[in-house]
């Protein structure tokens, strides 16, 4: 999940220029409240969010499911074909060879198909979603007083996570507070007591 990298980036880099520059002159004191934030783990802490990753993973089950035993016999097919390399006969060999090698890309083609209808979907699934968490964080960052928020999963991508001090990670707290004023929908298709 991809909550303002850009931004992130910039605040990482103009921290890390600002930091050497101050180090050269004297210590920094700094009266900016700085926290931060694990966006990679909403999918699981989030009950919208994982919800709506159910909604997703449900949708492409099949496709996923198809793919997955395609992929078996392709595999299955390639361990025959190294198994018996020796006992067959050279154009039999060069014709399934063939035949294999078609499927694989018939199997890769079907792969980035799905890759792709996956990625659209999500990004209408789960886009309003992320915007409304990123509005959610900001709420939150204002009503705790925090000018800077780093994104944990973004900075470490970039290379740009080095320590992080005990007490201003606050994916934890965020999480339960979203949670609490958007619990979410009821499962459906079931009524209490079943």
């Amino acid at each position: 999940m991809k909550f303002f990298p850009v931004l992130i980036l910039t605040v990482l880099t103009s921290l890390g220029l600002g930091a050497s520059a101050a180090a050269q002159t004297a210590p920094a004191q700094s009266s900016a409240k700085i926290a931060v934030v694990d966006t990679s783990s909403f999918n699981g802490l989030i009950v919208e969010f994982r919800q709506q990753i159910e909604v997703l993973s449900n949708e492409f089950r099949p496709s996923t499911e198809s793919l997955q035993k395609m992929g078996a016999e392709i595999q299955a097919e390639d361990d025959a074909l190294q198994r018996l390399a020796d006992s067959l006969a050279p154009e039999i060999r060069q014709k399934r060879i063939e035949e294999l090698e078609k499927k694989k890309i018939d199997f890769k083609r079907k792969q980035e198909d799905l890759k792709d209808a996956v990625d659209k979907r999500a990004g209408i699934v789960l886009g309003p979603l992320q915007e409304k968490i990123g509005k959610a964080l900001e709420a939150y960052a204002k009503e705790k007083g925090i000018q800077i928020m780093l994104d944990v999963a973004t900075a470490a991508k970039a290379g740009g996570l080095i320590y992080i001090a005990p007490g201003i990670d606050i994916t934890d707290d965020f999480a339960a507070k979203y949670n609490a004023a958007n619990p979410g929908r009821k499962p459906t298709g079931t009524t209490p007591g079943q």
